[in-house]
């Protein structure tokens, strides 16, 4: 079978073969394929003679930072003999420093010409590595790549994915290697993509004081998708010692980490919109099965769960889209997202019977100053086709 290319690949394959100018940064979740593509995009260069050259720091326990310069020097040697060369680092940023080095590299290549500069790869599976290096020691030296887990579309086209089977466990490829064993892939996903996110990619690059209330935040949040719950109400029911302040901030590190991001409620001013309660969303489905144990046909047979976890993959999508995601509520009224991109915002209502209608949003919307509105499920727009594709080209 032809292996699938993500577009997010196909970009960076585009990028690799101008000449090196900026660092490209590849930046998403752990398994989500940013390994896999580098090494796609590298097949295809070495057809074209290039050399590469790829060094994973995620496979040793913390190599020095002169690690980073042996193999910038390698690279730099075969750029120089004339030969088009690639560079690729992976999980650089458990590296102490790493960032202050890469620039010191980078800034020495700029004074040779382009034909004797590698060009250099960086992939990290955390968000907090823009914190850690790039915005401060890298500013203006690189491009990034966002890689985000799965989307429906991509499951569909790479692997046959049916709806029913994302809903209940979609955003890994690795999900195709376990067709017939659900148990053993949400293990996977527990053992291999949760337990080294929290351990690896939050607790190592930030200083987290309470690492079990962080934990119990995560499992809430997979417990409550598409929910919207106070950061007291969440204190209350999280048995470890805390308070609002440290909710919030742990809720801002789960979304660095791509776990759970937080959504607030829609306002056009933004001291309103900073001080609502949060909506969670949990950005893979297989995060919320893996935490629940819960099996795809369990999930299906319940509709009102069914009917949560579609809302949340709904949610995810425009997050991943590259949409501002927000909800509205008044009283006992509820518009499920409000999404902004390039100064278009829509109202999203998310349901999985008939009786959703565009009217009754519509009115609500207004309220709210929101004139366009889409329906997502039976009474409108499919969830299948919605979810494969560019939210915006179901606006009216």
């Amino acid at each position: 079978m032809k292996p699938y290319l993500r577009a997010m690949t196909q970009e960076l394959l585009r990028r690799l073969k101008e000449p090196p100018r900026l660092l490209q940064i590849l930046m998403g979740p752990r398994q989500v394929g940013k390994t896999t593509s580098i090494a796609q995009a590298a097949l295809r260069l070495r057809r074209k003679n290039f050399s590469i050259i790829s060094a994973n720091a995620d496979a040793l326990a913390s190599p020095p930072g002169e690690w980073i310069a042996q193999h910038w020097a390698k690279a730099n040697a075969l750029a120089k003999a004339g030969r088009p060369t690639l560079l690729a680092f992976d999980e650089l940023q458990k590296i102490p420093g790493w960032s202050e080095i890469v620039k010191r590299e980078f800034d020495a290549n700029q004074r040779l010409r382009p034909g004797q500069r590698p060009r250099v790869v960086i992939s990290g599976s955390s968000a907090l590595m823009v914190e850690k290096g790039l915005t401060e020691s890298l500013a203006g030296r690189f491009e990034l790549i966002r890689f985000p887990h799965w989307s429906f579309g991509e499951q569909t086209s790479a692997f046959k994915l049916a709806l029913n089977g994302y809903v209940a466990m979609g955003g890994y490829p690795r999900l195709r290697d376990f067709p017939d064993d659900p148990e053993r892939f949400l293990g996977y996903v527990r053992d291999s993509i949760v337990e080294s996110v929290l351990s690896k990619d939050i607790l190592l690059l930030h200083p987290v004081d309470k690492p079990v209330l962080l934990r119990r935040l995560f499992e809430f949040a997979c417990y409550h998708p598409a929910e919207i719950v106070s950061l007291q109400k969440m204190l209350g029911q999280l048995t470890d010692k805390g308070n609002v302040t440290t909710i919030a901030h742990y809720l801002d590190l789960l979304a660095k980490a791509f776990l759970v991001v937080p959504l607030q409620k829609y306002s056009p001013e933004i001291l309103r919109i900073r001080s609502s309660s949060p909506k969670l969303i949990v950005m893979a489905q297989a995060l919320l099965a893996a935490v629940q144990d819960k099996a795809p046909a369990g999930v299906a047979k319940d509709r009102a769960l069914y009917g949560r976890w579609v809302e949340n993959a709904v949610g995810a999508h425009l997050i991943r889209s590259g949409f501002e995601v927000f909800y509205w509520r008044e009283r006992d009224l509820e518009i499920d997202f409000i999404a902004r991109r390039q100064g278009v915002v829509f109202a999203v209502e998310v349901g999985i019977s008939n009786k959703k209608r565009a009217a009754p949003v519509a009115r609500l919307a207004e309220k709210s100053g929101i004139k366009r509105t889409l329906i997502v499920g039976p009474s409108g727009v499919g969830i299948d086709k919605f979810l494969s594709g560019d939210p915006a080209v179901w606006l009216p």
